[in-house]
């Protein structure tokens, strides 16, 4: 539904992309993760046919960005960090009225609206000058604004940036419903967000996408061999001088806040597994847990972005 082949795009001598490359399948959820000035922005502006890319190609539900501008944008919702809103008219109003921008009847566009409000919960605030409402209803009615003409792609910059930690778990909540009926692609800077929302990560680093997959794919292929946690009754310290023996395991250490908890490393699972179980049992150590210790996403973030 999204593709985008070696995007290259400078300002002046100074470069923004250098090579963006990336793929979203129809109806998932993707999350675009970079620091600041990473390029997050100037691609999602490039897709959006806002500006132009130097070289490389981009398509929007088989159609090239540069080759068939219209036809991408009848099949687009853009929700800027800053949605683009009219805050002199009613909130009803400015969406019959972008609806009717969009190319819908009357008809449809005022049952499309309420649809909308019911959906996203601002038919109270239908009669409400946007300038007077809040931050977090003002996203609403910018992801309203973006979902009106109901397009195949929805392209978000940092939906949640400024709200509250409910007003966050809202739009959370309605951009999780909107998984298979809409492609989605959204930048955020909060990880746990992109973590439990999104299909696939893209990160990017200084103009380039440096990693992309699912969170377990890029964990891993960031690892080497998969981290474990071991948790007994008693004597940890003495089970680790016993679990050196073994060759198979690595980075092999007490955690430093719980004295019963051991942390290792290997790649080969199965046989080591066993090996580690019959270690604790034979030595009267009490089995408590054994369990895989997964990177969470910030940890993948700061090592390829650092």
């Amino acid at each position: 539904m999204i593709e985008v082949v070696s995007l290259r795009k400078s300002f002046g001598d100074v470069p923004a992309l250098t090579d963006i490359t990336f793929k979203v399948e129809k109806g998932q959820i993707v999350g675009f993760l970079g620091a600041n000035g990473a390029g997050k922005t100037t691609t999602m502006d490039i897709l959006c046919g806002c500006i132009g890319a130097d070289s490389g190609t981009a398509r929007i539900a088989g159609f090239e960005i540069s080759e068939n501008p219209i036809e991408v944008k009848k099949r687009i919702g853009y929700l800027p960090d800053e949605p683009p809103l009219h805050k002199e008219m009613k909130v009803e109003e400015f969406l019959l009225y972008v609806g009717q921008l969009h190319g819908l009847t009357k008809a449809k566009s005022k049952q499309r609206v309420h649809e909308l409000m019911e959906r996203l919960e601002i038919t109270d605030m239908r009669n409400r000058l946007i300038g007077h409402l809040s931050k977090g209803y003002k996203q609403r009615v910018g992801l309203a604004h973006a979902l009106v003409h109901d397009p195949d792609v929805l392209i978000l910059d940092e939906p949640t940036e400024g709200l509250d930690p409910n007003q966050i778990v809202q739009i959370r909540e309605l951009i999780k419903s909107l998984r298979g009926q809409h492609t989605i692609l959204f930048s955020s800077h909060i990880l746990s967000e992109v973590e439990s929302v999104c299909d696939q990560i893209v990160i990017v680093d200084h103009g380039r996408v440096v990693e992309q997959g699912t969170h377990q794919q890029l964990v891993s292929r960031l690892e080497s061999g998969r981290q474990y946690q071991l948790r007994v009754r008693q004597g940890a310290s003495t089970l680790v001088e016993k679990l050196k023996s073994l060759p198979a395991l690595s980075s092999l250490a007490l955690d430093p806040e719980n004295e019963q908890t051991i942390s290792f490393r290997t790649s080969d699972q199965d046989q080591v597994l066993d090996r580690v179980a019959q270690e604790v049992l034979s030595g009267g150590h009490g089995l408590q847990e054994l369990a895989v210790k997964s990177k969470k996403l910030e940890d993948v973030f700061f090592q390829l972005t650092h």
